[in-house]
């Protein structure tokens, strides 16, 4: 199965206009079934929309890329869609990254970026001399060192 739900910031435009958020994603697009499979495992409570509890992942790709959620959760639908267009692939960070530069986010952004693609139970995390935010988390069950840089590209590397 294509690994889902794991981009860091989701295309609100290519949303929209129901075109891919990213022509260079790491990822494979995710066929309809696996959407489907993703959207039934992730909806716990099987109400047809997914709350922050049950899909953090989705909600940190929706604060990164500026979308609201409507207070009655995240529906199956918004789901299938950007799932289809491969919004919750793994884009692959810049050649170099992290990427020494002025970070302007907060350290709740950069989280959220961390979420968004895929690293759980991340740690508070600090910006170093290089405008880089650093921390840890768990990333396909392993433990990693996590960096996102001004640029919002996230590397991580194994502990």
């Amino acid at each position: 199965m294509a690994q889902l739900l794991s981009l860091p910031r989701i295309g609100a435009l290519a949303l929209l206009l129901g075109t891919p958020a990213f022509a260079d994603t790491a990822t494979p697009m995710p066929t309809a079934a696996e959407c489907e499979t993703q959207f039934k495992a992730l909806d716990t409570d099987a109400n047809g929309t997914l709350t922050e509890t049950e899909a953090p992942q989705v909600y940190a790709n929706a604060r990164v890329g500026n979308m609201t959620v409507a207070p009655s959760g995240y529906t199956k639908d918004e789901f299938l869609k950007a799932c289809g267009n491969n919004a919750y692939g793994r884009k692959a960070p810049m050649a170099g990254a992290p990427l020494e530069g002025a970070n302007s986010f907060t350290e709740g952004q950069a989280k959220d970026r961390a979420i968004a693609w895929g690293v759980t139970g991340v740690s508070a995390m600090t910006k170093d001399d290089k405008g880089v935010w650093r921390g840890t988390g768990t990333l396909d069950n392993a433990a990693v060192s996590v960096a996102v840089d001004f640029k919002g590209n996230v590397v991580t590397t194994a502990q």
